[in-house]
């Protein structure tokens, strides 16, 4: 039977290659990986140094498809070092360590599970992973504002649970609520006034759009401000999710030129009372701007914490973000359904 033109089957040589310090690496991992996949190259990494010397050991052996492990920081670098080559292999997401945005959206199973169906020439949909760019470095999502606070609240909330059983990985999705209804929103809620940002479009086209993707209003060309107001956050990416499956940018995808800009100057209780339908990305107000754009400069009153997928960079005042010229080739096991297969 003929596979369906999206569709490929598994061809060439396989990598894998594990961050040693992500949570569940194990060596039961280790041993699951070996029974799942018995011809697959293993590439341990502990350091960022290992990671550069697994990347150009990968490149060397010409290894075709190289799947990875760890958080979605872990990709990120990752994909930051395949893109230094021209001919770097086509990239597997593995489900592993915290948040796992990534792995959402390439349908990501359990690591035996997909490592075995790639083993046994089970088919999968071929994707081009783009890149937003800013500061030198390439990502499929960000963020500044409260979005980021939250993290840095989370890690706060993570370090000062390490050595309990709080520290298991069924208590990550409940510690991060934890830090944020704990630390973030009383934070927020005492603010006499949201901060302000200021967006102008740098390159290219741009404009807003409604929860289906439909445009509003004219479109806003090189020079002029997109918006300019309060935002508690700025989210911008490629991929529609955060971490935990929060679909934060539901119209990443909408077109292959552009990335999505999303503006939130939504009141911390209606957030909260929103949650679930912000969550799944079916929430619309007047007060939740989402963008389409290409190139745009983004500056606020102060400087805001700012993330970059999942992992915390600190602050910054303004960013210029741009959508990066190169992409790299992923593989996905997500079925015409939009599921796994």
């Amino acid at each position: 039977m003929t596979e369906p033109a999206d569709y490929r089957v598994p061809a060439g040589r396989t990598g894998v290659m594990l961050n040693a310090n992500a949570g569940r690496v194990r060596r039961s991992t280790a041993r699951a990986i070996a029974r799942a996949c018995p011809d697959a190259t293993i590439f341990w990494t502990r350091s960022m140094e290992e990671a550069e010397d697994a990347v150009e050991a990968a490149i060397e052996s010409n290894i075709d498809t190289l799947f990875a492990g760890g958080g979605d920081g872990t990709i990120i670098d990752l994909c930051n070092r395949l893109l230094l080559y021209e001919n770097s292999p086509q990239l597997g997401i593995l489900k592993l360590g915290t948040g796992n945005a990534l792995a959402t959206w390439v349908a990501a199973r359990p690591i035996p599970l997909d490592l075995a169906a790639w083993h046994d020439g089970e088919a999968y949909r071929p994707r081009e992973l783009r890149f937003v760019r800013a500061e030198d470095e390439s990502f499929p999502f960000a963020g500044m504002g409260w979005d980021a606070a939250i993290l840095n609240d989370y890690k706060w909330v993570k370090q000062h649970l390490k050595g309990t059983p709080f520290e298991a990985k069924p208590y990550h999705l409940p510690t991060y609520f934890a830090a944020a209804f704990g630390r973030t929103v009383p934070r927020l809620t005492v603010q006499r006034a949201p901060p302000r940002v200021h967006v102008e479009v740098l390159e290219g086209e741009a404009w807003r759009v409604d929860k289906l993707g439909e445009r509003i209003g004219r479109v806003y060309g090189p020079g002029e401000v997109l918006y300019q107001g309060p935002a508690h956050m700025t989210a911008f990416g490629t991929t529609p999710y955060y971490g935990y499956a929060m679909r934060m940018l539901p119209h990443a995808e909408l077109l292959p030129s552009h990335f999505h800009l999303r503006v939130s100057a939504l009141s911390i209780p209606k957030v909260v009372n929103q949650l679930p339908n912000i969550w799944m990305g079916t929430y619309e107000d007047e007060r939740l701007y989402d963008f389409v754009v290409q190139t745009v400069y983004v500056r606020y009153d102060d400087e805001v914490p700012y993330q970059v997928g999942g992992d915390a960079r600190g602050m910054r005042q303004e960013l210029v973000l741009g959508l990066s010229p190169t992409s790299l080739p992923v593989v996905s096991f997500e079925g015409p359904d939009g599921s796994s297969f």
